[in-house]
């Protein structure tokens, strides 16, 4: 078999000890988190040492993280930058008439251009009369 009997009880009960501390933390955690939503793990770790000492529950910083983890309780982190595009518009988009095999007869005629290159705009000529 490779485990005795008692082994086997043994690590039962340390499992079911450490789901009982793993539940008093995430109620301590819900608690805190209804006063402040976005507090994160190592603040959470700082503001309830002296509930989990009161509670006899040893608990370090990555088992922490481990616990909140398992109950899908950390904090995702905020966009450090914010977003300016919104490709899901409710406007049309114009087709892009040359990947939709749009021939070009004259060279430079897919280039682009505005209406400062159009040749009906009206060049600045210098009068020096």
């Amino acid at each position: 078999m490779g485990m005795s009997r008692q082994a086997h009880y043994q690590g039962c009960q340390r499992h079911a000890a450490r789901m009982n501390q793993a539940q008093t933390v995430v109620q301590l955690v819900e608690h805190e988190r209804m006063r402040q939503p976005r507090v994160g793990t190592r603040k959470l770790q700082k503001m309830l040492e002296v509930p989990l000492q009161k509670a006899g529950i040893a608990m370090g910083r990555d088992a922490l993280f481990d616990v909140l983890r398992n109950a899908r309780m950390l904090v995702a982190p905020k966009r450090a930058y914010h977003k300016t595009t919104h490709s899901h518009h409710r406007f049309r988009r114009h087709p892009n008439l040359l990947k939709a095999g749009h021939s070009r007869s004259r060279p430079q005629e897919a280039s682009k251009s505005g209406w400062r290159t159009s040749p009906t705009c009206p060049r600045r000529e210098s009068s020096s009369t």
